[in-house]
């Protein structure tokens, strides 16, 4: 049988190239490694404070409209949510674009992110004097 046709060579021949193309890790690989191990584990910080903040907003809109009257949307509480929860999704988003991932929208959906909190995600707030 020629060299060229037998499997048994054309097996040990990919275990070698595969060798070869294995390399030393470099510092720059390091550094890489961790930058990644950082972006991950900001991502589900940011993730947890996203819903956390949307749970706090669905809790207050369920204790208030318990008596059976409907949200008051201009309850200065209830705005302060709001914001804190689209100031929690504008990070999260950028955070994730950051990192290589684009489905903003699906991201919206799996979170059930209200509308009133998508429109206000990367809006600039006054400060407050407080």
């Amino acid at each position: 049988m020629a060299r060229d046709t037998d499997p048994a060579h054309s097996r040990v021949s990919v275990g070698a190239l595969r060798a070869k193309v294995m390399r030393v890790k470099t510092g720059l690989d390091v550094l890489e490694y961790e930058l990644r191990q950082e972006q991950a584990a900001t991502i589900g910080r940011l993730a947890r404070e996203l819903r956390d903040a949307l749970d706090a907003l669905h809790a207050f809109d369920g204790r208030a409209s318990s008596g059976g009257t409907p949200v008051d949307k201009r309850d200065p509480q209830r705005a302060y949510l709001v914001d804190s929860a689209a100031d929690a999704l504008w990070n999260f988003v950028v955070q994730r674009e950051c990192a290589g991932f684009r489905s903003t929208e699906e991201l919206l959906e799996d979170y059930a992110v209200p509308a009133e909190v998508r429109v206000k995600m990367g809006a600039v707030r006054p400060r407050s004097l407080v």
